[in-house]
């Protein structure tokens, strides 16, 4: 602990010790941290890691608080938060833009009962805009992505827009190289300036970056993420508005007291052999493991969309994984399939999600990445168009 206390007296003022980290995630639920920080720039995110890699503490970032399960014992070491927030647009006449003030939007609509509960596609919303002209725009990793989204689209900006109602900062995105239906969002990327493991910080090119299905290299090799070059488009602003307004009216029907898609959605092969018109996992649930209202404790499959679990109030992590393993063991036992966690599971111990580690597991998503396409000519050279075997 006497390093816990020199961290803690050389961060400063915003630096708490034992902090619930349900304080801080969307499903809030999460043991303590040893320490927690928020910086504010990149400078202190920058000075933080170094001073906690010095003194040996393990050092996890928290975005948003999406996409993560938080065990009932919390995590060791530091956890910090990047609230750094600039946006600048390369070019002739560079300009820096900060967020602080901008309100993140908030969209609310209902369901519609001719579609159920959940509409489950968004191909209709596809649409390719490789042939408009570019742009670079740099962000700060701890930028928000909704308030980016919408800034860059009012500023005649598009191509983030099949990322409308995802939750999360642009390191985050960046860090799981997250999906909007047929879409991953290293297509725009252009760099990635990182932290490394000695301090330095460098430069890293998008065919660098390790980019699959849901996954970059940064889950494995422990740089920070600081900033992110974007190659975007000066393309169709009112079509790419009506697609993040659509998109963000679907994603809207999804429950909020989760931390997103339980799991990913199952590969062609898997849907061909169940016989049934979607890969949505969460159709699988619903309509053949037929578990809707199944809970344990708190922790409960939602009725709105049933790919999330949902707190419904003093859920531990302990529920939440049971429910988890719950849908996994009856899909694999009752239809033959396996199904891959989408969110990330944090501070537990290996055995405890044993299940999830199977090398199983990474076949599912390479097929699943071979199987999403997208129309941007960029990607193609990203992604290999060779079939998994």
């Amino acid at each position: 602990m006497d390093a816990i206390k020199t961290l803690y007296k050389k961060l400063g003022n915003r630096t708490k010790l034992n902090e619930p980290l349900a304080d801080h995630t969307f499903l809030k639920i999460g043991g303590p941290v040893d320490i927690f920080y928020e910086a504010e720039t990149t400078e202190v995110f920058k000075k933080a890691v170094i001073e906690a890699r010095k003194l040996e503490i393990p050092v996890t970032i928290l975005g948003d608080g999406s996409n993560v399960l938080i065990s009932d014992d919390g995590i060791r070491g530091l956890v910090l938060v990047d609230r750094s927030d600039k946006i600048e647009t390369l070019g002739e006449n560079t300009e820096e833009i900060e967020l602080q003030k901008i309100v993140k939007p908030v969209y609310r609509w209902e369901s519609d009962d001719k579609v159920g509960t959940f509409k489950y596609e968004f191909k209709d919303l596809d649409y390719d805009e490789s042939d408009k002209p570019r742009i670079r725009v740099r962000l700060d990793s701890g930028v928000n992505l909704p308030k980016a989204l919408d800034f860059l689209l009012d500023n005649g900006i598009t191509g983030l827009q099949w990322y409308a109602g995802i939750p999360g900062t642009i390191g985050g995105a960046i860090f799981n190289n997250i999906h909007g239906g047929t879409h991953f969002i290293s297509e725009v990327i252009d760099t990635v300036t990182v932290l490394d493991l000695q301090g330095g910080a460098h430069t890293l090119g998008i065919e660098e970056l390790g980019v699959d299905y849901d996954k970059s290299r940064f889950q494995e090799t422990r740089e920070i993420i600081l900033n992110v070059t974007f190659l975007l488009y000066k393309g169709d602003v009112e079509k790419a508005k009506f697609v993040r307004y659509e998109w963000a009216k679907r994603k809207s029907l999804q429950p909020r007291n989760a931390p997103g898609c339980a799991f990913h959605n199952l590969t062609q092969e898997q849907k061909d052999k169940l016989g049934i018109p979607t890969t949505s996992a969460g159709f699988v649930i619903e309509h053949l493991l037929k578990m809707t209202g199944f809970r344990i404790d708190g922790a409960a499959i939602s009725k709105d969309h049933h790919n999330f679990i949902i707190n419904e109030g003093g859920a531990s992590a302990k529920d939440y994984l049971e429910v988890m393993k719950m849908i996994y063991n009856k899909a694999k036992k009752e239809l033959g399939i396996e199904l891959v966690p989408e969110i990330f599971l944090l501070g537990f111990d290996e055995n405890e999600i044993k299940e999830f580690r199977h090398p199983s597991q990474i076949e599912l998503r390479k097929k699943r990445l071979y199987e999403i396409r997208t129309v941007y000519k960029d990607s193609k050279k990203l992604f290999s168009t060779q079939k998994p075997s």
